[in-house]
Protein backbone atom coordinates (compact mmCIF):
# COMPACT_ATOMS: atom_id res chain seq x y z
CA UNK A 1 0.00 0.00 0.00
CA UNK A 2 2.79 2.17 0.89
CA UNK A 3 4.19 1.90 -2.96
CA UNK A 4 1.08 2.37 -4.10
CA UNK A 5 0.83 5.69 -2.22
CA UNK A 6 4.23 6.84 -3.49
CA UNK A 7 2.94 6.11 -7.22
CA UNK A 8 0.11 8.40 -6.92
CA UNK A 9 2.31 10.97 -5.22
CA UNK A 10 4.41 11.37 -8.07
CA UNK A 11 1.38 11.25 -10.81
CA UNK A 12 -0.03 14.11 -8.80
CA UNK A 13 2.88 16.05 -8.76
CA UNK A 14 3.11 15.21 -12.95
CA UNK A 15 -0.70 16.15 -13.40
CA UNK A 16 0.37 19.68 -11.17
CA UNK A 17 3.02 20.73 -13.71
CA UNK A 18 0.91 19.54 -16.89
CA UNK A 19 -1.53 21.95 -15.30
CA UNK A 20 0.74 24.78 -14.73
CA UNK A 21 2.34 24.60 -18.30
CA UNK A 22 -1.15 24.11 -19.77
CA UNK A 23 -1.85 27.59 -17.66
CA UNK A 24 1.55 29.24 -18.99
CA UNK A 25 0.30 27.92 -22.51
CA UNK A 26 -2.91 29.37 -22.39
CA UNK A 27 -2.43 32.68 -21.34
CA UNK A 28 0.25 33.07 -23.77
CA UNK A 29 -1.98 32.14 -26.65
CA UNK A 30 -4.67 34.59 -24.98
CA UNK A 31 -2.19 37.45 -25.03
CA UNK A 32 -1.55 36.96 -28.57
CA UNK A 33 -5.39 36.65 -29.54
CA UNK A 34 -5.69 33.33 -30.48
CA UNK A 35 -5.89 29.25 -29.42
CA UNK A 36 -8.13 27.27 -27.22
CA UNK A 37 -7.49 25.54 -24.37
CA UNK A 38 -11.04 24.46 -23.06
CA UNK A 39 -10.37 20.82 -23.94
CA UNK A 40 -6.93 20.35 -22.52
CA UNK A 41 -8.22 22.21 -19.04
CA UNK A 42 -11.42 19.90 -18.97
CA UNK A 43 -9.11 16.78 -19.40
CA UNK A 44 -6.47 17.59 -16.89
CA UNK A 45 -9.12 18.57 -14.55
CA UNK A 46 -10.78 15.03 -14.80
CA UNK A 47 -6.93 13.21 -14.06
CA UNK A 48 -6.96 15.43 -11.07
CA UNK A 49 -10.41 14.47 -10.42
CA UNK A 50 -8.95 10.74 -10.84
CA UNK A 51 -5.39 10.44 -9.15
CA UNK A 52 -6.91 12.49 -5.93
CA UNK A 53 -9.76 10.05 -5.41
CA UNK A 54 -7.38 7.25 -5.85
CA UNK A 55 -5.38 8.64 -3.52
CA UNK A 56 -7.58 8.96 -0.83
CA UNK A 57 -8.96 5.48 -1.25
CA UNK A 58 -5.20 4.13 -0.93
CA UNK A 59 -5.35 6.46 2.27
CA UNK A 60 -8.41 4.64 4.05
CA UNK A 61 -7.25 1.36 2.86
CA UNK A 62 -4.28 1.70 4.60
CA UNK A 63 -5.23 3.39 7.54
CA UNK A 64 -7.74 0.57 7.79
CA UNK A 65 -5.06 -1.77 7.79
CA UNK A 66 -2.99 -0.83 10.42
CA UNK A 67 -6.03 -0.70 12.61
CA UNK A 68 -6.89 -4.15 11.83
CA UNK A 69 -3.61 -5.35 12.34
CA UNK A 70 -3.23 -7.53 15.99
CA UNK A 71 -0.99 -6.38 19.01
CA UNK A 72 2.05 -7.94 19.25
CA UNK A 73 2.00 -10.83 21.38
CA UNK A 74 3.24 -10.58 25.36
CA UNK A 75 6.94 -11.70 25.84
CA UNK A 76 6.10 -15.24 27.59
CA UNK A 77 4.41 -16.26 24.56
CA UNK A 78 6.82 -15.32 22.65
CA UNK A 79 9.00 -17.04 23.72
CA UNK A 80 6.90 -20.09 23.99
CA UNK A 81 7.43 -22.13 20.50
CA UNK A 82 10.58 -20.97 18.27
CA UNK A 83 10.14 -18.68 15.45
CA UNK A 84 9.37 -20.40 12.46
CA UNK A 85 8.75 -23.51 14.30
CA UNK A 86 6.47 -25.82 12.19
CA UNK A 87 4.51 -26.76 15.75
CA UNK A 88 3.55 -23.10 15.71
CA UNK A 89 0.23 -22.43 15.10
CA UNK A 90 0.81 -18.57 14.01
CA UNK A 91 -1.60 -17.42 16.44
CA UNK A 92 0.27 -14.01 17.03
CA UNK A 93 1.14 -13.43 13.39
CA UNK A 94 -2.19 -13.39 11.81
CA UNK A 95 -2.41 -12.96 8.03
CA UNK A 96 -4.36 -9.88 7.05
CA UNK A 97 -7.23 -11.48 4.73
CA UNK A 98 -9.10 -9.39 1.57
CA UNK A 99 -12.24 -7.56 2.22
CA UNK A 100 -15.21 -8.86 0.49
CA UNK A 101 -15.12 -5.36 -1.74
CA UNK A 102 -11.22 -5.38 -2.49
CA UNK A 103 -9.13 -5.57 -5.31
CA UNK A 104 -9.62 -5.25 -9.38
CA UNK A 105 -13.09 -4.47 -10.09
CA UNK A 106 -15.00 -5.43 -13.06
CA UNK A 107 -18.41 -5.46 -13.98
CA UNK A 108 -20.91 -5.60 -17.05
CA UNK A 109 -24.56 -4.68 -16.49
CA UNK A 110 -27.78 -4.80 -19.20
CA UNK A 111 -30.74 -2.92 -18.80
CA UNK A 112 -33.48 -0.18 -19.83
CA UNK A 113 -35.41 2.77 -18.78
CA UNK A 114 -36.42 6.28 -20.38
CA UNK A 115 -34.03 8.53 -22.43
CA UNK A 116 -34.64 12.29 -22.70
CA UNK A 117 -32.84 14.58 -25.59
CA UNK A 118 -33.83 17.85 -25.86
CA UNK A 119 -32.82 18.52 -29.48
CA UNK A 120 -34.86 15.25 -30.43
CA UNK A 121 -38.39 15.92 -28.61
CA UNK A 122 -39.80 17.55 -25.77
CA UNK A 123 -41.07 13.51 -24.76
CA UNK A 124 -39.11 10.92 -23.29
CA UNK A 125 -38.70 7.54 -24.91
CA UNK A 126 -37.85 4.10 -23.82
CA UNK A 127 -34.09 3.01 -23.92
CA UNK A 128 -31.99 0.10 -23.85
CA UNK A 129 -28.32 0.33 -21.63
CA UNK A 130 -25.59 -1.20 -21.47
CA UNK A 131 -22.78 -0.44 -19.25
CA UNK A 132 -19.04 -1.14 -18.18
CA UNK A 133 -16.66 -0.78 -15.18
CA UNK A 134 -13.12 -1.03 -14.41
CA UNK A 135 -11.67 0.09 -10.77
CA UNK A 136 -10.26 -0.86 -7.53
CA UNK A 137 -11.92 -1.79 -4.45
CA UNK A 138 -10.44 -0.19 -1.44
CA UNK A 139 -12.18 -1.58 1.28
CA UNK A 140 -15.72 -2.72 1.84
CA UNK A 141 -16.03 1.04 2.69
CA UNK A 142 -14.75 2.45 -0.81
CA UNK A 143 -14.45 1.69 -4.07
CA UNK A 144 -13.44 3.71 -7.19
CA UNK A 145 -14.39 2.80 -10.76
CA UNK A 146 -14.38 3.94 -14.90
CA UNK A 147 -17.77 3.67 -15.57
CA UNK A 148 -18.67 3.52 -19.76
CA UNK A 149 -22.67 3.83 -20.19
CA UNK A 150 -24.59 3.38 -23.37
CA UNK A 151 -28.11 4.13 -23.89
CA UNK A 152 -29.83 3.72 -27.27
CA UNK A 153 -33.28 4.75 -28.10
CA UNK A 154 -35.69 5.16 -31.41
CA UNK A 155 -36.99 8.84 -31.91
CA UNK A 156 -39.97 9.51 -34.15
CA UNK A 157 -38.80 11.60 -37.49
CA UNK A 158 -41.27 13.84 -39.81
CA UNK A 159 -38.96 13.13 -42.79
CA UNK A 160 -37.71 9.62 -42.08
CA UNK A 161 -39.85 7.84 -39.98
CA UNK A 162 -37.42 7.71 -36.65
CA UNK A 163 -33.82 8.53 -35.44
CA UNK A 164 -31.78 6.06 -33.77
CA UNK A 165 -29.92 7.80 -31.09
CA UNK A 166 -27.13 6.65 -28.88
CA UNK A 167 -26.46 9.00 -25.62
CA UNK A 168 -23.03 7.67 -23.87
CA UNK A 169 -21.13 8.80 -20.86
CA UNK A 170 -17.57 8.02 -19.15
CA UNK A 171 -17.65 8.82 -15.38
CA UNK A 172 -15.32 8.39 -12.72
CA UNK A 173 -17.25 7.04 -10.08
CA UNK A 174 -16.98 6.89 -6.32
CA UNK A 175 -18.91 3.88 -4.31
CA UNK A 176 -19.66 3.57 -0.85
CA UNK A 177 -21.81 0.83 1.10
CA UNK A 178 -24.64 2.02 3.07
CA UNK A 179 -25.82 -0.64 4.64
CA UNK A 180 -24.11 -4.04 4.16
CA UNK A 181 -22.08 -7.12 5.64
CA UNK A 182 -18.20 -8.25 5.84
CA UNK A 183 -19.59 -11.09 3.31
CA UNK A 184 -20.13 -8.66 0.34
CA UNK A 185 -24.02 -8.13 0.52
CA UNK A 186 -25.07 -5.04 0.67
CA UNK A 187 -26.84 -1.26 -0.54
CA UNK A 188 -24.31 1.06 -2.47
CA UNK A 189 -24.34 4.24 -3.86
CA UNK A 190 -22.09 5.92 -6.48
CA UNK A 191 -21.96 9.14 -7.89
CA UNK A 192 -19.54 10.70 -10.68
CA UNK A 193 -18.66 13.06 -13.25
CA UNK A 194 -17.24 12.79 -16.72
CA UNK A 195 -18.15 13.20 -20.36
CA UNK A 196 -20.89 12.63 -22.16
CA UNK A 197 -22.18 12.84 -25.65
CA UNK A 198 -25.08 11.92 -28.51
CA UNK A 199 -25.04 10.67 -31.48
CA UNK A 200 -28.34 10.62 -34.19
CA UNK A 201 -28.51 7.93 -37.06
CA UNK A 202 -31.58 8.40 -39.24
CA UNK A 203 -30.91 5.17 -41.85
CA UNK A 204 -30.46 7.04 -44.24
CA UNK A 205 -26.50 7.46 -44.34
CA UNK A 206 -27.24 10.71 -42.74
CA UNK A 207 -24.89 10.57 -39.19
CA UNK A 208 -24.25 13.00 -36.96
CA UNK A 209 -22.61 13.31 -33.29
CA UNK A 210 -22.50 16.30 -31.32
CA UNK A 211 -19.70 17.48 -29.36
CA UNK A 212 -18.91 16.36 -25.68
CA UNK A 213 -20.27 18.01 -22.52
CA UNK A 214 -20.13 17.48 -19.05
CA UNK A 215 -21.98 14.61 -17.53
CA UNK A 216 -23.03 13.41 -13.97
CA UNK A 217 -24.42 10.29 -12.83
CA UNK A 218 -25.02 8.10 -9.94
CA UNK A 219 -26.99 4.93 -9.46
CA UNK A 220 -27.91 2.63 -6.12
CA UNK A 221 -27.33 -0.53 -6.02
CA UNK A 222 -27.39 -4.16 -3.59
CA UNK A 223 -24.72 -6.32 -4.36
CA UNK A 224 -25.77 -10.19 -3.66
CA UNK A 225 -22.99 -12.68 -3.48
CA UNK A 226 -23.25 -15.38 -5.04
CA UNK A 227 -19.46 -16.71 -4.78
CA UNK A 228 -16.61 -14.91 -2.90
CA UNK A 229 -15.63 -13.35 -5.60
CA UNK A 230 -18.91 -12.75 -7.73
CA UNK A 231 -22.51 -11.33 -6.90
CA UNK A 232 -25.04 -10.01 -8.82
CA UNK A 233 -26.44 -6.40 -8.36
CA UNK A 234 -29.51 -4.88 -9.10
CA UNK A 235 -29.22 -1.11 -9.80
CA UNK A 236 -31.56 1.99 -10.30
CA UNK A 237 -29.29 4.65 -12.50
CA UNK A 238 -29.63 7.89 -13.64
CA UNK A 239 -27.29 9.54 -16.10
CA UNK A 240 -27.13 13.43 -16.87
CA UNK A 241 -25.04 15.29 -19.51
CA UNK A 242 -24.85 18.85 -21.92
CA UNK A 243 -24.85 18.17 -25.71
CA UNK A 244 -23.29 21.50 -27.08
CA UNK A 245 -24.33 23.12 -29.89
CA UNK A 246 -23.81 25.98 -31.99
CA UNK A 247 -26.86 27.71 -31.42
CA UNK A 248 -27.84 29.98 -28.68
CA UNK A 249 -29.97 27.09 -26.99
CA UNK A 250 -28.61 24.77 -24.36
CA UNK A 251 -29.39 20.93 -25.33
CA UNK A 252 -29.08 18.32 -22.41
CA UNK A 253 -30.05 14.45 -22.15
CA UNK A 254 -30.67 12.31 -19.55
CA UNK A 255 -31.22 8.24 -19.02
CA UNK A 256 -32.68 6.75 -16.38
CA UNK A 257 -34.15 2.80 -15.47
CA UNK A 258 -32.32 -0.51 -13.79
CA UNK A 259 -30.02 -2.72 -15.34
CA UNK A 260 -28.65 -5.74 -13.45
CA UNK A 261 -24.96 -6.14 -13.05
CA UNK A 262 -22.70 -8.89 -12.88
CA UNK A 263 -19.91 -7.89 -10.61
CA UNK A 264 -16.21 -9.65 -10.00
CA UNK A 265 -13.97 -8.16 -7.45
CA UNK A 266 -10.35 -10.05 -8.49
CA UNK A 267 -7.83 -10.10 -5.44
Amino acid sequence: MRTATRVLTLLLAISLGARAEGSKGSSSHGEGGGGHSGGSDTGLVLLDLFLNLAWLGAEVAAWESVAASAPPPPEGYQQHLPSGSEEDPGYWRPRRHAQAREGLLLSFGLGGGSMFVSSQSPRRTGAFDIDFRLGYGFSDRFQFFLDMDLGAASFRNSLYGSDEVTSWAFTFRGQTVLIGDRRGNGLNLNLGIGLGGVTRNNGYADQYTWPSGLALAGGLSYDVRVTPGFSLSPELFYTWHQVPNDSSSRDVASVYGMRLNFLWYLH
